[in-house]
């Protein structure tokens, strides 16, 4: 991971760094949470109402659920290395995990106190936003190398189009979209873009974009694929 895109990683940890914050607030993906949360998440994931309507919110904090979740370990690590060659402290990170978000980010419990976060510090996310190819689930005759142009190419007009989705608040086509494309934004996404419409219609851009072979991880056929992009989604 950090030979593929651990600078995008570390660009963004001393970015902030250098914005002179004392805190930032950081949006993380949930996997899953713990062994013992499995069945929970796998029968909210499926439908059941019951399930959904018991794990739908923010995580963070002490929420024993985000205990042993990763995808802001890599973050939390460059911002240390950051600061120290910028001679100063690392800001304090507020660690949140948006979880079953569904087509309405507003009513999502735990929203309105990211919201107050967010209006005073610093605002990053992590998210990968497309899985393709055979290690996850792609059929045959869709697989699309990782290689080629072609497949570079749409797969920037795809994260694009989430980004514009987002952007313009329509929710249910990014959640239909994100489905689609095995992409983990669709929590993270839409919280982000929600707190980021308070001043009007943000705006985000694709600054660099690296499609990262995870066939030898997955032990899967080639190509299975991860899309690991550097974006920046700015306030009205």
């Amino acid at each position: 991971m950090l030979a593929a895109t651990g600078h995008l990683t570390a660009s963004v940890a001393l970015a902030v760094a250098r914005s002179g914050a004392d805190e930032v607030l950081a949006l993380g993906v949930l996997h899953g949470g713990r062994d013992e949360d499995a069945d929970a998440v796998r029968r909210a994931k499926g439908g059941d109402s019951t399930a959904r309507q018991s794990l739908r919110r923010v995580y963070g904090g002490a929420d024993a659920i985000c205990a042993e979740e990763f995808s802001l370990d890599g973050f939390v690590a460059m911002l240390d290395v950051a600061s120290a060659r910028e001679g100063r402290k690392p800001p304090l990170v507020h660690a949140h995990y948006p979880f079953l978000v569904s087509d309405d980010p507003a009513v999502l419990p735990g929203v309105d106190e990211l919201a107050a976060l967010a209006a005073r510090m610093p605002l990053v996310a992590t998210t990968d936003p497309i899985h393709h190819g055979a290690g996850y689930g792609t059929p045959d005759g869709q697989a699309r190398p990782e290689g080629d142009e072609a497949t570079v190419t749409w797969a920037r007009t795809c994260i694009e189009k989430q980004l514009d989705l987002l952007a313009r608040g329509q929710w249910g086509a990014f959640a239909q979209l994100a489905t689609e494309v095995r992409s983990d934004f669709r929590d993270v996404g839409p919280v982000l873009g929600h707190l980021l419409r308070a001043g009007g219609r943000p705006r985000g851009e694709i600054l660099e974009l690296r499609l990262v072979d995870y066939a030898g991880v997955l032990g899967a056929r080639s190509p299975s694929w991860v899309a690991g992009p550097l974006m920046r989604v700015s306030r009205a």
